[in-house]
């Protein structure tokens, strides 16, 4: 299939530039999330020496101002949601994603070895972000590419949280899952099954939007995520990486692109990514302070569950 993408060169001349992939979510489109304050604006990260590739999502069919209901609802051939192919299906014939980590991930990776053709793009400062879909996306992504990818930033993304046999939990029961042990490693429908016994060397930055950071499926459905257990899992597995540097980032901003600072916030955070390339050592990584209205920690997230933690 064609798909498209829009490219802001890095301002300053930079020789190798590092490159930021920003994926917007499910109700906004590409060109929000590249150029409306509210939704990230991170074009904007082209002025701090960033190539910034803004893919524009399938269902959208190659328009970056596209936000209807296309991209608003359950996924078809074995994915779970739209707009992105972020998660398996919970029924058998979502069984052939469990290995395979389907088009949009290739895509990405194309895009930027495409602006590579025509930019000079440093390859050990490659990174993935986004928000909620684009989240579970990035999530996706780091699980099953992480020779490619120097990191990413997940923001309120989704685990899909199965049995240890990867088998569906309700909702609910997913919720308590996480809850009944914060410090358990568990499998999920957004990554590989079984997950893999190890991931490349990485920087991977979760952000939890706090105790609003959840999601209404209208009134037929009701409350269908909760981006608490989403976030807790996620760090739990990518923190138990010896090669990956997990920072666990929470906020009070809700469900959306980080809204305190937000500038501020994305330039600390792909500083922070830059700053530990692809090969670097773990245990050489220095964290510093975060923008005001954001609390990060080196690890897994200790203050979802903190009466178990």
């Amino acid at each position: 299939m064609q798909r498209s993408f829009w490219v802001y060169p890095p301002t300053g001349g930079a020789s190798q530039a590092p490159v930021w992939v920003p994926l917007t979510g499910t109700v906004e489109s590409t060109n929000a999330n590249l150029t409306a304050p509210r939704s990230g604006a991170n074009a904007l990260m082209a002025k701090q020496g960033f190539l910034v590739i803004g893919p524009v999502r399938q269902c959208a069919d190659g328009d970056p101002t596209y936000t209807g209901g296309r991209c608003n609802g359950p996924g078809t051939d074995g994915w779970n949601w739209r707009p992105w192919n972020e998660g398996r299906a919970a029924n058998a014939i979502g069984d052939r994603w469990k290995q395979d980590a389907g088009p949009d991930a290739s895509f990405f990776q194309a895009a930027v070895k495409c602006a590579g053709n025509k930019w000079r793009l440093d390859p050990d400062r490659l990174y993935i972000g986004g928000i909620s879909s684009g989240g579970t996306m990035t999530n996706r992504a780091l699980l099953f590419d992480s020779d490619f990818w120097a990191g990413g930033m997940p923001i309120s993304g989704e685990w899909y949280v199965t049995r240890d046999d990867g088998s569906r939990l309700s909702f609910n029961d997913a919720r308590s899952f996480v809850a009944a042990d914060p410090t358990k490693i568990v499998q999920g429908r957004v990554g590989p099954y079984p997950l893999p016994a190890r991931l490349g060397s990485m920087i991977v930055i979760t952000v939890w939007g706090g105790d609003k950071d959840l999601w209404d499926c209208g009134p037929s459905i009701g409350l269908c995520a909760d981006y608490r257990p989403a976030t807790q899992a996620s760090s739990n597995f990518f923190a138990a990486q010896p090669d990956v540097v997990h920072v666990a980032c929470s906020s009070t901003h809700g469900h959306m692109w980080p809204q305190i600072n937000t500038q501020a916030f994305n330039i600390w955070a792909l500083k922070t990514m830059a700053s530990h390339p692809k090969g670097t050592s773990a245990k050489d990584f220095v964290l510093t302070p975060p923008p005001d209205g954001y609390q990060c920690r080196i690890g897994r997230f200790t203050d979802h569950y903190p009466q178990r933690d």
